[in-house]
Order: C-alpha cells, then structure tokens, then sequence
C-alpha cells in the first residue's frame, strides 16, 4: 500500500509540472520580441497629455474685469495667463496681440457690450446689418394709462371705505375730484363722501387714521413735530385738541398728519376745498362781496384795534353775521371756518384760486335737420302763406339769481292757409334744473322735461306757450324746446344755455330787487331773445 501511495504523489507532481511548462510556453509566445517597438501609448495624466492644451490657450489674451481708474491707480493691460503645467514667468510662449476693437469674452457675455479699456478708448465701429446681429424687435402696445369710469373709480372708494381703509379712500377722492369729466351730481356725492370721512380721519384727535401715532420723546418739542411733517403749529395743536397753554410729556401719543396744506378757493362754486399731502381734508362754503383775486395768496392774521383780522393777500376773511353787511373785498365764512383758517396760518400752506368766468352770450345751435320723410315742401317766401310752422323762443335776459323760477316763453305761428293737426311741443332740461309749472296749453310735468298736449293750430294763427324752470344749484344748464306736427310734417329743435347765479351770502340772502324781463303777449312776437326764425 506504501509503494501505490507514493507511485500516486509522484503522478501529481508530473502533472503540476507538465501544466506549468504549458502555461509558461503560451505566455512566451504571445509576447513581443525586442526588435518589435511598443505600442504608443500615454497615461491618463501624464505630462505630455497636457502639453497640446497648454500651447492652445497660452495663443489668447485674457482681459481682466474691468474697474474704475482713478489718478493714482495705473491702468490695467493685458495679462497673459501662465499654464501651470508647462509655462512659468521666465519663460512662456509668445502669443498674439488681441486688438482692442474685438472683445475679448464670447458673444453674450455681460461685459462684451460694458467693458473698455482705461489705456485705450475704444472707437465703436459702424453698425452693419447682418443675419447673425439683427435683432427684431417686438411692437410695444399701448401703454396709456387707462383712465377708470366714474363706476369703476366710485367703486374703488366704496371698497376702501368698506375695508376701514379711510385714508386711502381721502386719497382716491382727491384724485377724483380733479378729472373735468364729472357731473355736477357726480361731484357733488364724491365731495360729500371725502367730507364724512375727513371729519374722522383729519380732525379727530383721538384717531390715528392717517399716519402711525407719534411718540413725544425728551428733547423734542411742537414746533420741531410741525416742521418735519411741514404743518403749522396752531394746526398740529387742533388736530391733537390742545390748547395754546397745553405741552405734551414724554412718552404722550402725538397725532401727526403729513403737509403741505392746499387750499382751493373756488369762487363759482362758493366753497374752499383743503387738501393735507395728498388727502381730501373736507371743504368750507363761503360767500363773497366783489373779491379781487390777490396778487399775492397768503393766510395772515394781526391785530387791528385789539381784534384779530385774518386776510388773504387784500382780501379779507370775515365770519359771516345777520343783518350786519359785509366789508368791501371779503370773503364769508362760519365761525368754526374761521377758527380752522385761523390754526392754518403759516408758511406751509399754499393757496388756489378758482375765478368765476366772464359771462358768456347765449348762442342758439343750429336747429336740428329734419329726416327726409319729416320734411316739409318749403316755398321761397313770397305773399302766398306755405304749408309750415314758425317757432320763436323767448330766453330770460342775462343770469337768473338762484332760487328765483325762470320762464321761457314758446310761440308757434302757423304761416300755412290750411290748419295744422297735432302740434305738440317738448321741452326738455338737462340734470340739475326742473319744469315746476306750464302755461297757454295743458300739459304733462316730468322729471326734467315739460310736454305740452297735442293741439290744432288755425291757418295764420299763434299760440303762445310758457315754461316755469326751478333753479336750486347754481351753473349753465340746456334747456332744449322740440316742435313736431303731422300736418304739415314739421320737426324742429333748438337749444338754449340757462345761467343760474349763486347768491351773494351763505347765511341769509339779502333780497334783491331786481326786474326781470317781462314776457307780455304782445311784446313776445317782437323782441325774441332766441332769434330761431328757420321755417320748417
């Protein structure tokens, strides 16, 4: 058993040995012999893999960020960057000169179109147009500010009223007030709104609406509050309710408002708006007797045989009393009124004046051209009477005091042989002024319109037609009388411009004795105001 043993392990170690030569051989032959050259081959960062990039950036020029040269900082040139592979300071490549024309960085850079160089001004080259560097530009829109509608603008006000937002409700009111486009209606409910709201927000001392509270700090005092938010001092003092004698302690909450103060003396209208920085603060009416507008608008006030006088310019500012007439050049206001234009004294408050306008002459449009088959067949005139109607308007002469009715006078000739069937007259009125009584024919009273009841005219006679107007607000209004008949067809219309004066004082109106022109039957035919004569 020994000896198969042993004839086994020699058996193995033939193997082993015999597999090795083998192993050996292939190895030997797959080899390369010395007179075969390696192959080329290069490490993934060996040296000479980075000597074809260093020598293609080291042909640029490198610009630096460009800065701000001042007189004792010398000018940037041009750098050139060193490879840190193969260049050092002592000895690196030439390179090629970059003109300075060319831009150093690539195309869409944020300095290709700052950047310059301190040393060298750069002379921009003419433009050229070329595919690469034409850029269309997109048509801008309109970009007007659109202006809002009365609705819109209106319900803007109400939502910040709404939202307690009262201070930037005064300020959408301030800037409505000032577009030429309202009503007199209109006007007059923005007006009254910016007046509820400014007794809250401007005068109520309790109510920091307008601006945070202030607090009163050591060291400062009224005077320096004042002038910072440019008011006077008498005006921060009534809007905080203090007194002349009272001083504020540290750490009492100051109501402050931001100035300047304005002022708009409007003398049609017969009130004073004010206005805070940009905020509506209310308005004032005042009456006046003949005031001159002044050359020079400031709010003073000084003493005058121990009574304090307060003025504009030459014209003065007094409160407004019964039975007593007022001076020559002054304007009228209420007693609370003057307190107020009393605090306003000062040098931050600037003053507008609004002047009444010259009267202007009543101008008759152009009547109204019939439709083709309303037209009537018009002769020249000669002694035959022709199938139409005449229609004459009889105006009041001048301005109509407010409060007082004003009439016009309708007269309608019938210039035809034969009668005419179904003449009606409208009158109609525009918004501010009402019909209140119609005479010479029954008739119908509207909401700004007077229509008479259709009626027969005989050949060659006249009928002549009055209308009674209430005037309650002062300002130009139309009054509009339109004429239509059946037979002969007949349309006619003309408008007429109707002034209303205000009165000369707020309180009680002294009552003028002034005469009206009269309308007699007789002279209506005569001497028409409104010289409307077309026949149609």
């Amino acid at each position: 058993m020994s000896v198969f043993r042993n004839l086994l392990i020699v058996g193995l170690l033939v193997c082993v040995a015999y597999n090795g030569y083998v192993i050996y051989r292939n190895q030997l032959a797959s080899s390369p012999t010395e007179a075969t050259a390696p192959e080329e081959t290069a490490p993934l960062f060996s040296a000479e893999a980075f000597t074809e990039l260093a020598e293609n950036r080291s042909q640029v020029t490198v610009k630096e960020v460009p800065t701000v040269i001042t007189p004792a900082q010398p000018a940037q040139t041009d750098a050139v960057v060193a490879n840190p592979v193969l260049e050092s300071s002592v000895d690196k490549t030439e390179v090629l000169p970059v003109s300075a024309e060319v831009p150093a960085n690539p195309r869409g850079s944020r300095f290709s179109e700052t950047a310059t160089v301190a040393t060298e001004p750069v002379v921009p080259a003419e433009v050229t147009e070329s595919p690469q560097t034409d850029v269309v530009m997109a048509p801008l829109g309109d970009i007007t500010p659109q202006v809002l509608s009365f609705e819109d603008a209106w319900t803007q006000i109400e939502m910040s009223e709404a939202a307690f937002t009262w201070a930037i409700a005064l300020r959408q009111i301030q800037q409505l007030i000032q577009r030429d486009d309202l009503t007199n209606s209109q006007r007059e409910q923005v007006l009254a709104k910016g007046d509820e709201l400014a007794e809250t927000v401007i005068f109520a001392s309790n109510k920091h609406l307008a601006q945070p509270a202030l607090t009163y700090l050591p060291g400062t005092n009224v005077v320096e509050i004042a002038k910072t938010h440019e008011i006077p001092v008498s005006f921060l003092r009534q809007i905080n309710g203090w007194n002349d004698q009272f001083e504020p302690t540290p750490g009492d909450s100051v109501k402050v408002l931001q100035g300047p103060i304005t002022l708009v003396i409007d003398l049609p209208a017969k009130t004073m708006r004010m206005t805070v920085g940009d905020l509506y603060a209310g308005r004032m009416s005042i009456g006046k007797a003949d005031v001159t507008v002044p050359v020079e608008s400031i709010l003073n006030v000084e003493m005058v045989e121990e009574v304090e006088r307060l003025s504009i310019g030459s014209v003065a500012v007094v409160i407004d009393q019964e039975n007593i007439a007022p001076e020559p050049n002054s304007l009228l206001v209420t007693a609370d009124d003057w307190k107020l234009l009393h605090a306003l004294t000062g040098s931050h408050v600037d003053i507008r004046w609004i002047e009444e306008k010259a009267p202007v002459e009543t101008v008759v449009a152009a009547p109204i051209t019939p439709q083709p088959e309303m037209t009537a067949a018009v002769e020249p005139m000669t002694s035959q009477p022709v199938d139409a109607l005449k229609m004459e308007v009889f105006a009041p002469a001048g301005a109509v005091l407010q409060g007082k009715p004003a009439r016009y006078g309708i007269e309608i000739t019938n210039m035809s042989d034969k009668p005419s069937d179904l003449v009606q007259v409208v009158v109609n009125l525009s918004e501010g002024i009402e019909p209140i009584k119609v005479e010479g024919q029954p008739g119908r009273i509207g909401p700004g319109q007077a229509m008479f009841d259709p009626m027969t005219i005989e050949a060659g006679e006249s009928v002549r037609l009055v209308v009674t107007i209430e005037t309650k607000t002062p300002g130009q209004f139309l009054v509009r009388p339109e004429l239509q008949c059946a037979q002969p067809a007949t349309r006619y219309a003309t408008e007429i411009q109707l002034k209303v004066a205000a009165a000369e004082s707020i309180s009680a109106e002294v009552e003028k004795q002034e005469a009206e022109s009269p309308l007699p039957e007789k002279a209506m035919a005569e001497a028409p105001q409104n010289p409307a004569k077309e026949i149609r």
